[in-house]
């Protein structure tokens, strides 16, 4: 009799529980909770100089009446702590040209933060805010594993009081977008992401962080894009120590064709030479990534810096090569060895100046020439050619010199 008591009373008590629980709580609810406190909004001051002409088009009057105007600018975004010292992750947009850079945490105090460095490239920015104390940091999942019609949250603190959240499904784990004509890949979401929330975090529904928000495409109507988490990952130590991402070195130079990229040269003892690949080879993918353009290899080198490795494949006539590439620091004086090995180019310090002793191109560069400037960067000593080149490899690089009372330019390309 007592033991049929206890039972009727148990289940009386699971059916209350149940009658009396709360459908509220998802597991989006959960996800958030397990983040909000991590989410930080960011403001920025940029002070800004034009001129300004009182006679509007007139140039004459402007010229000699006119004045620059200077201005100070604030704009908006989020970010998100990623350890318990203050360090923080934003796009590169939200804090370019910024004179002063400010947080505002769960604790709705505003912190001076600096710039630690960051990639516009890659719109990854790290900032260290100040003098904050009981920080929590979010947890970084991966973005290799993301599923098609996954629930996720993008979140952001757009205004500094609480936090943004807006939801949708993965609807296509790699999107390649031509952004300024540079190649960018993200996670595209169907959730829009506004201005105020770029640079907050893109959450999946354990609490983990597989992305940031890039309110960065302006075109996108409905949807939002984020960058890949592992491309953070990648780079995070690297802006640490450096304050931006070195170039990164894999034994090859690549030319740009109507069939595709190309391969020019294969430097001797390097990682692509120990994979199998010569001149005349086709790049067909990068970690499953098709590329087709200079822009594209510039993305994807920079989000492998000096000690990582991906995958390549490659086509030979009718066969397809696959290999993995390790990725170095440059070798030294690697931009002067390319200039000597490509056209011919040397150079001697003489006084202030820099002076070319040996060319093959003569019709745009000829012994006895000054080099004045390459990007309109001014040249004062061999080293400095070097360094513009190695981080210039995939653009053209126009050079400025000085011949017979005559200044001159042209461009030369790898």
């Amino acid at each position: 009799m007592l033991d049929n008591l206890i039972k009727s009373l148990i289940i009386l008590l699971i059916a209350a529980s149940f009658a009396f629980s709360s459908h509220r709580e998802t597991e989006v609810v959960k996800a958030v909770k397990l983040i909000k406190n991590s989410v930080i909004n960011i403001r920025t001051e940029k002070i800004v100089q034009r001129d300004f002409n009182p006679f509007f088009d007139d140039p004459f009057f402007g010229e000699f009446f006119g004045f620059k105007k200077t201005y100070k600018t604030e704009s908006l975004g989020s970010g998100f702590f990623i350890d318990t010292v203050g360090t923080a992750v934003t796009n590169y947009h939200v804090i370019k040209s910024a004179s002063k850079i400010y947080a505002v945490a769960g604790d709705e105090v505003q912190y001076e933060a600096e710039l630690i460095g960051g990639d516009e490239d890659l719109d990854i920015a790290i900032i260290k805010v100040k003098n904050i104390k009981n920080v929590t940091p979010v947890t970084l999942g991966t973005s290799s594993d993301i599923m098609l019609g996954e629930t996720v949250i993008a979140m952001g603190n757009p205004y500094g009081l609480e936090s943004s959240v807006s939801t949708g499904v993965v609807s296509n784990t790699n999107r390649i977008l031509n952004i300024n004509n540079s190649f960018s890949t993200f996670i595209q979401i169907d959730a829009p992401i506004n201005p105020g929330n770029s640079g907050g975090p893109l959450v999946n529904l354990d609490g983990e962080v597989i992305g940031i928000n890039s309110a960065i495409y302006k075109e996108a109507q409905g949807i939002g894009f984020s960058i890949p988490i592992d491309i953070l990952k990648r780079v995070t130590e690297e802006i640490t120590k450096y304050g931006k991402i070195r170039p990164t070195y894999t034994g090859m130079i690549i030319e740009e064709t109507k069939d595709g990229l190309s391969v020019e040269k294969v430097d001797k003892g390097s990682s692509a030479e120990k994979i199998g690949l010569k001149k005349g080879d086709i790049i067909y993918k990068l970690n499953n990534i098709p590329v087709a353009t200079k822009s594209a290899l510039k993305y994807i080198f920079k989000s492998y810096p000096p000690g990582n490795s991906f995958e390549i494949i490659a086509k030979r006539g009718d066969k397809f090569l696959k290999g993995k590439i390790k990725t170095d620091t440059m070798p030294e004086n690697y931009g002067l060895k390319l200039l000597n090995d490509f056209f011919g180019i040397k150079f001697k310090q003489s006084g202030d100046y820099v002076k070319v002793t040996d060319s093959s191109i003569p019709a745009y560069l000829k012994k006895g020439d000054i080099l004045l400037a390459i990007n309109n960067i001014e040249i004062k000593k061999i080293s400095d050619i070097n360094e513009i080149i190695i981080n210039n490899i995939f653009d053209k690089n126009i050079f400025t010199i000085y011949r017979n009372d005559r200044i001159f330019k042209f461009e030369l390309f790898f």
